[in-house]
């Protein structure tokens, strides 16, 4: 009788940690398949894989329904971001569409900078920018030779063109090209 208690014990002891094992099991199983989805390529919204592809087509002279063929969707509106034409690729990039006084057209890019990070930017200092501002300013490819790689396009109008480098640090550099002239006019760290 004792043994075969003994040999009851040892069996359900068994069956107990066999139960947690498999429940281990499936826990790590659906855990990984989360993991699967996370890392699934992003879907690509419209004609351009990011908003650094698209802006690069569109033009200060274009206008909303143009855009909308060239992006590939339709814009909207965002009580949140303001009441201009926006064309948002998701929850952190978009691309919106600003008029102000005399019909002048700004398109602006909001852009993740953790998604334009580069180990191979290496900003100036700001004293040093801000020298060179001072002295006769420079241009885009000045600063592109000084930085060691091209800014993303991230404003566009008539007059002028921005650009922003973001380094590996995640210092966000910005600045804005008179379109005229080739020179930089504004040029700030963020």
């Amino acid at each position: 009788m004792k043994n075969k208690t003994v040999v009851i014990v040892i069996a359900v002891i068994f069956i107990v940690i066999l139960a947690i094992l498999g429940f281990i099991a499936l826990g790590e199983k659906d855990s990984s398949n989360v993991g699967d989805t996370n890392n699934k390529q992003q879907e690509v919204k419209g004609n351009y894989e990011d908003v650094v592809e698209a802006m690069k087509h569109i033009e200060p002279t274009n206008t909303v329904e143009e855009i909308n063929a060239i992006i590939g969707f339709e814009s909207t509106t965002d009580a949140m971001i303001g009441s201009d034409p926006i064309w948002k690729f998701d929850s952190k990039n978009w691309i919106s569409f600003k008029t102000s006084g005399n019909d002048n057209i700004t398109i602006q890019a909001t852009i993740d900078k953790e998604s334009i990070k580069s180990d191979n930017i290496k900003l100036p200092s700001s004293s040093d920018l801000q020298k060179d501002l001072n002295n006769g300013s420079f241009t885009y490819e000045e600063l592109v030779q000084k930085i060691g790689g091209e800014g993303i396009l991230t404003s566009i109008s008539k007059g002028s063109k921005s650009y922003t480098w973001v380094d590996k640090t995640g210092q966000k550099l910005g600045a804005t090209f008179n379109n005229e002239s080739g020179k930089c006019t504004v040029a700030s760290y963020r």
